[in-house]
């Protein structure tokens, strides 16, 4: 778990999700800490939509772990949609279909992913 650690630099899978999401010239906050007792990070958050997209790298992922998460920053009132590194790197506009439906208050089961 990240804990309180916020990072200055992205990822391979964030950078291409930040470039994406800036094209699409909406309001977003990179690493942005999620007040609760864990300590969660977010990878992106958009306040407009109260939702935090996650970019599922390899490394620091388990579904457990994930689901806890999902589970806490739900009971918080937040939208969660989560994307696997390979989905990001394959097919970032199906990624961002997918956001634009959550942005648009559809797919309540986005973080299956």
């Amino acid at each position: 778990m990240r804990g309180n650690l916020v990072r200055n630099y992205k990822t391979d899978i964030e950078q291409i999700m930040f470039n994406k999401l800036s094209e699409m010239e909406v309001e977003f906050v990179f690493q942005y800490p999620i007040r609760c007792k864990y300590g969660y990070i977010a990878d992106f958050y958009l306040p407009e939509f109260k939702l935090l997209i996650e970019c599922d790298g390899e490394r620091w992922h388990n579904k457990k772990r994930d689901n806890a998460k999902n589970s806490v920053v739900r009971k918080l009132g937040y939208n969660i949609i989560r994307f696997k590194g390979k989905e990001i790197k394959q097919n970032i506009d199906l990624c961002f279909q997918k956001i634009l439906i959550k942005m648009k208050g559809g797919d309540k089961n986005g973080d299956k992913n």
